[in-house]
């Protein structure tokens, strides 16, 4: 027995060494695979660790807004009473009966309207722009009284007569609905009383206003 303990001894004593290099090596691998097992649990419990963080964009406040799309101007009646027409313009495809109401007798003579004129119960009403333009006219006419003529960028031209008071002056940028001034009265068109007369002009052609509105310049001019 006493043999035996002696040979432990003797082992122990020549591996002493070994056993605690090996011992350290063993702390030092169990240490590492707990720091490293430590890491992988928290990169899984927070993603955000470790990883580069990215910020959502934003999208540009003005640039997600739809463009909007323009609006086409129409031809609109140059009112916004309930006027009725008291004479025609004189359109040679129109039938016989409304031709016959579209004639002036001025001076014992009939001649053809070339415009249509509106009256609103004998009252005086507004004169209201049927289209943007330019004042290029403002005159006082001897037939047709006080007259202002509105031009657009395509050369068409509006004609508004038979006024009592102008709201406009030359060369002034009016829009659609601008009120032009009042209605009055005019000596071609005497037995109409209060009235507006209204007509339609593109390259020195009278056009008939019943039919333009509602079309946009473009379609009345091509």
């Amino acid at each position: 027995m006493n043999a035996f303990i002696n040979k432990v001894v003797k082992w122990f004593k020549k591996s002493s060494f070994g056993v605690v290099v090996t011992t350290v090596a063993l702390i030092f691998v169990v240490c590492v695979g707990l720091i490293i097992n430590q890491k992988e649990s928290m990169s899984v419990a927070n993603p955000s660790i470790n990883s580069e963080i990215v910020t959502p964009s934003v999208p540009n406040e003005e640039s997600s807004k739809p463009t909007p799309t323009p609006l086409v101007e129409k031809i609109r009646m140059p009112f916004t009473v309930d006027a009725k027409i008291a004479r025609y313009f004189f359109d040679s495809s129109d039938s016989i009966d409304i031709k016959s109401q579209a004639l002036v007798n001025y001076e014992n003579k009939f001649v053809p309207s070339l415009g249509v004129d509106y009256t609103y119960n004998n009252n005086q009403f507004n004169a209201v722009a049927a289209f943007k333009g330019v004042v290029v006219e403002k005159v006082n006419d001897s037939l047709y009284g006080l007259t202002v003529v509105v031009e657009n960028e395509e050369g068409l031209r509006a004609h508004y007569s038979g006024l009592s008071e102008v709201n406009v002056h030359l060369k002034q940028n009016v829009l659609q609905g601008q009120v032009i001034g009042k209605t009055g009265e005019s000596v071609i068109n005497a037995s109409l009383g209060n009235h507006l007369h209204f007509a339609i002009e593109f390259e020195d052609t009278f056009l008939n206003p019943l039919k333009v509105y509602d079309k946009t310049v473009t379609e009345v001019i091509k």
